[in-house]
């Protein structure tokens, strides 16, 4: 997700109270990055095929049942296929019928997550499917989302498990230092930063370490 003030006081723009509040009103305060769309998309595509394969398969199905109907001279071997192609059927739509409320939790899950900062896209995607699991089944009674993630997330004390979470306070250091070393696209080097740019980003995050930058700029 981005934040769509902290992006737009990025690119230069000073923005009042006033307008800060419209903002959040019509748009909210965070948006989905071009990824996320694209990502989101991708999975509504996978689905809609698979969702055409199985509507394909059980229309296959549903034609040969009829054709055995109209046409087997043997009553017994009618019935028997009858019996086998009803239930395969019954379990093609099981199939579709589980994959659809995965689909449904996943998408849950990922909402969830807006606000949540893992450690790493591989520990952020294990809790995910962990979590999916648990509101598919029927430990999810009487609970909600929130309860369920605590029971992956937080020890028998009730403490968050570590190297799992990154609070927002570390997650924001980490954004303004990768800001100054250069990584998100568009933005200069942390050598390349002023000093007062360099200290404007200190007071901003007290507990960042700007003093190997500014040694940097003495080396250059």
């Amino acid at each position: 997700m981005v934040k769509v003030i902290s992006e737009l006081e990025k690119i230069g723009l000073s923005l009042t109270d006033e307008q800060k509040e419209s903002i959040k009103k019509s748009m909210g305060e965070e948006l989905y990055s071009k990824q996320e769309l694209d990502k989101k998309l991708s999975k509504t595509q996978e689905l809609e095929e698979k969702n055409k394969e199985l509507v394909g398969k059980q229309e296959t199905l549903e034609k040969e049942l009829q054709t055995m109907r109209d046409s087997a001279p043997d009553a017994d071997a009618l019935n028997q296929k009858i019996a086998e192609l009803t239930t395969t059927l019954e379990t093609e739509r099981k199939e579709r019928a589980e994959k659809d409320e995965r689909a449904r939790l996943d998408g849950l899950v990922t909402d969830f997550f807006a606000d949540k900062h893992f450690v790493n896209a591989i520990t952020a995607d294990a809790i995910k499917a962990q979590l999916v699991d648990k509101l598919n089944s029927d430990e999810a009674r009487g609970k909600s989302i929130s309860d369920l993630f605590d029971t992956i997330v937080k020890d028998d004390k009730g403490n968050y498990k570590p190297d799992i979470l990154i609070d927002e306070k570390t997650f924001q250091a980490q954004q303004n230092r990768s800001q100054i070393v250069g990584n998100p696209i568009n933005q200069l080097d942390g050598a390349k930063l002023s000093t007062a740019e360099l200290m404007k980003l200190k007071n901003k995050n007290p507990d960042m370490d700007i003093t190997p930058y500014l040694n940097r700029k003495k080396e250059k």
